[in-house]
């Protein structure tokens, strides 16, 4: 099947098209009775998606490449936020395109992406092609602006960022995140946050961004800066932690990251 078939299939089906690839998350909410499909729309044999490419100073991946893939990249944090995912297993299956999908505030792939200030690439077969960027994808806890007749064909990041990544679990790599975080600088100084379970989306601290825009990192502004995201995020008390130890969490790892890029060479992931 080409992923032209594909979107004829989704058109035809909408919502009652399952899309599944490499199924980690799909097969988990129905082990859980958390969805009960009809039919599935499978797109693990659809290798156009699974390519990554260079263009324009940019990597454009595709929605089916996969943890494993991606663990091979040179971008930091999207690599370290990959290699995270599951074990071996589960990384050779799971997809970024599912990762995007499936839109769980937890989504390792997903906060690193909104870090990168990816754009996310949206495919119907009656109204063509459009890209968006992330931050404006995800809008209520697993709720996303993907329609009904779409289905997710790729993603954009910058090519070579300064980047960083940190995850606070309880095993390891197999585990769901307690709380992380990741942080990407570019060559005009343009720095974005981004954290994963302290809301009901993968979340991005504008305010905190901002005061680094454009600044020399200093231990003084990184102070600043993490207090500011104490304010920002907004963590729930749940089987895992607490809301409270989660908001310190997320100052400690603001610290953490940009103290590394301060202590660091200026030098983009590729060239580091």
């Amino acid at each position: 099947m080409t992923f032209e078939q594909a979107l004829e299939l989704r058109s035809e089906l909408g919502a009652d098209a399952t899309v599944i690839n490499g199924g980690t998350d799909v097969v988990v909410a129905m082990n859980h009775g958390a969805i009960k499909p009809t039919c599935f729309l499978d797109l693990s044999r659809i290798k156009a998606i699974r390519k990554i490419d260079r263009e324009n100073g940019h990597l454009i991946l595709g929605a089916g490449a996969t943890f494993a893939q991606l663990g091979k990249l040179h971008v930091r944090a999207l690599r370290e936020a990959s290699l995270s995912v599951g074990g071996p297993a589960i990384r050779n299956m799971g997809t970024i395109g599912g990762n995007i999908a499936t839109a769980s505030p937890a989504g390792d792939g997903c906060v690193a992406l909104l870090a990168l200030g990816a754009d996310v690439q949206l495919a119907s077969k009656d109204r063509g092609q459009r890209w968006m960027p992330l931050v404006d994808y995800f809008i209520d806890y697993r709720k996303t602006a993907l329609a009904d007749d779409e289905l997710i064909q790729a993603v954009r990041i910058p090519n070579n960022p300064r980047s960083r990544w940190y995850k606070i679990g309880k095993r390891g790599a197999v585990n769901i995140s307690l709380v992380c975080c990741a942080v990407s600088q570019n060559e005009d100084k343009k720095t974005k946050l981004a954290f994963g379970c302290v809301g009901p989306i993968p979340k991005i601290t504008p305010k905190a961004s901002a005061l680094l825009n454009g600044e020399t990192l200093s231990p003084g502004l990184i102070d600043d800066v993490a207090n500011l995201v104490a304010q920002e995020v907004s963590p729930i008390d749940d089987q895992r932690g607490s809301a409270v130890y989660r908001r310190a969490m997320c100052s400690t790892l603001t610290r953490r990251l940009l103290t590394q890029l301060m202590e660091d060479a200026p030098k983009g992931d590729a060239d580091a």
